[in-house]
């Protein structure tokens, strides 16, 4: 027997100005179509048409698990066992035209229902790389940084990396895979795909909301986790590969001050390095931290240390 779950709907403080209004197809310009907090974006009330466009239904089973009624399939699915392509099921038109006016070098993402972050989140048994790091680390401190970054584990033990925006919106997920000593292996699948409309944020910007920590960017999603326990005085962000620190991603830094550790390859720097007009012309105050101390590919590689990161570091400390 399911039980309809009682939703409390508040509107955010903040509007939304890019959207296309879901019940009257108009330019958001205005701000009168106000968001409700916790939902996607095309969920809220139009004062203009004076609409409410409400979010589906939730239900719990007698066991507390969560369920959504799916309009596509016509039937309830629980949020743990939703696949990867069950996403928003009303598309999120975004005023792109408008956007792109304000900032032409942005692309605007289809957001995820956040139930599945929820829900892949409580996936047992753990993904390797969690049960690597509480092998390592204190149970407390797994427990947190995995809330703190929604670490999710997929339905074949797959580790998922949101990424997750400023305001708390699901963009895109990329699941890896480690073997059980905590070391990443070739296989990587992205569910959600630029053609799709689906684009990427920096691996841990929700973060930045309120934050009052110094920011760290690095390479990957996981030297950013394994960072945070190691020193959780600092914001540790990750911008996903070597060439993943976009013009895009950078425009919520700006008037930030940040420091970045590319990986240690000379290539792999010398990219950071050309970053730094960008950087300043968006007032961002950069520092990049070279851990390869100037040593070439040649000596990196004679001392095994060729393409490491700070976390291979921290891991041999």
């Amino acid at each position: 027997m399911l039980h309809r779950v009682k939703q409390k709907l508040t509107f955010k403080n903040k509007r939304d100005y890019l959207l296309i209004t879901p019940c009257c197809n108009k330019e958001n310009k205005d701000g009168k179509f106000v968001n409700y907090k916790g939902f996607a974006n095309i969920y809220g009330y139009c004062h203009s048409c004076g609409k409410s466009t409400n979010p589906p239904s939730t239900y719990l089973d007698e066991n507390g698990n969560t369920h959504n009624w799916n309009t596509v399939t016509q039937k309830f699915e629980s949020v743990s066992q939703t696949s990867y392509n069950n996403v928003l099921q009303d598309g999120e038109i975004r005023n792109t035209k408008y956007y792109n006016q304000l900032n032409p070098e942005a692309k605007q993402s289809k957001l995820i229902d956040y139930k599945l972050v929820i829900g892949f989140k409580t996936i047992f048994p753990e993904n390797n790389l969690l049960q690597y790091l509480r092998n390592t680390y204190e149970k407390e401190k797994v427990d947190f940084v995995k809330q703190l970054y929604c670490i999710g584990t997929s339905k074949n033990a797959g580790t998922i990396f949101w990424s997750i925006n400023k305001e708390g919106e699901a963009q895109k997920a990329k699941v890896s895979y480690y073997t059980k000593n905590g070391k990443r292996t070739d296989r990587f699948e992205v569910p959600y795909k630029n053609s799709e409309g689906y684009f990427g944020c920096l691996y841990g910007e929700h973060l930045l909301k309120d934050n009052r920590k110094p920011i760290i960017l690095v390479e990957s999603e996981k030297t950013a986790i394994v960072a945070s326990i190691e020193f959780p005085e600092y914001t540790w962000l990750a911008y996903s590969g070597i060439n993943g620190l976009t013009d895009a991603k950078l425009r919520v830094l700006e008037n930030e001050r940040i420091i970045i550790i590319p990986d240690m390859s000379q290539n792999a720097v010398a990219i950071m390095n050309k970053k730094l007009s960008k950087l300043r012309s968006l007032n961002i105050d950069a520092t990049i931290y070279d851990i390869t101390l100037g040593k070439t590919d040649e000596q990196l590689k004679i001392e095994g240390l060729y393409n490491c990161d700070l976390e291979d570091i921290l891991r041999v400390s």
